[in-house]
């Protein structure tokens, strides 16, 4: 958790550019509240368009919520902003939020998650709605980078789909069986790595087989100096790959550059 000190200058120049500003509660630029960056990575197979994906998300604490509606399935844009303001009277001790994702054919994802003020978080939805959708929500890290890209890998894509127990992950010039993930499940992020090259180029695999079962190879491109989520989607939400002939040309990476307030 990031502590903020304040100087009595700058509670003055606070209190000062505050004047007529209650939805800052009195702090102006300085209101502390936590940031979940949402993505909708939610499939609904064989439906005739993506009016089923859409997703109405709310975050909501003891006395503070925020909201956005509409969001169609992710794509490379940047996901919605949620700000909510823990409760921190206890240091942090219940920062308990409710995360809350529905639609006209009724709710798609509901979850209770612990937050802290002055932190950033990834929220992505998955899953199909002709069976069962859910989130995954994960801290973001606002460390700096000293050089390159740093990534981690977030997957929205059931392994068991393709008649896989998880997936491999490598970078495409690493060589075969050269894994940095394997083993990767739905809703399950990797750790973070560390890049120089200015595009991430990696091959999904099948977990555990030998020799190597490459699903496909996806890329995307990095800036120097940011830390990414990547998520592994597909590229039809309407017809996703159920086979592994079928994966080779329907998986895609989104590369989300984090620390965006």
């Amino acid at each position: 958790m990031n502590l903020l000190y304040f100087t009595p200058l700058v509670v003055a120049a606070a209190v000062a550019s505050s004047c007529g500003d209650d939805d800052d509660d009195g702090l102006g630029s300085l209101r502390s509240d936590a940031s979940v960056f949402y993505y909708n990575q939610i499939t609904s197979n064989g439906a005739a368009d993506q009016s089923l994906l859409t997703v109405d998300v709310s975050l909501t604490g003891d006395d503070d919520s925020d909201s956005a509606s509409g969001i169609g399935y992710s794509l490379d844009d940047e996901g919605p902003e949620l700000r909510v303001r823990i409760d921190d009277a206890d240091d942090n001790d219940d920062n308990s939020v409710s995360l809350v994702g529905e639609n006209s054919s009724g709710r798609l994802f509901r979850t209770r998650v612990d937050l802290v003020n002055n932190s950033n978080y990834t929220a992505v939805s998955y899953g199909d709605t002709g069976f069962n959708t859910d989130i995954a929500v994960f801290e973001q890290d606002g460390s700096d980078v000293d050089s390159g890209a740093r990534f981690r890998v977030i997957n929205t894509v059931d392994p068991e789909d393709l008649d896989a127990s998880g997936f491999a992950l490598r970078y495409n010039d690493a060589g075969t069986g050269n894994y940095f993930e394997t083993g990767l499940r739905l809703g399950q992020a990797t750790d973070y790595q560390s890049t120089n090259a200015g595009s991430l180029n990696l091959v999904v695999a099948r977990t555990g087989v030998s020799p190597e079962e490459r699903f496909a190879r996806v890329d995307c491109s990095l800036s120097g100096s940011r830390t990414y989520d990547v998520i592994l989607a597909v590229e039809d939400p309407l017809n996703p790959p159920l086979s592994e002939s079928e994966a080779e040309d329907e998986l895609v990476i989104y590369c989300h550059p984090q620390e965006r307030n």
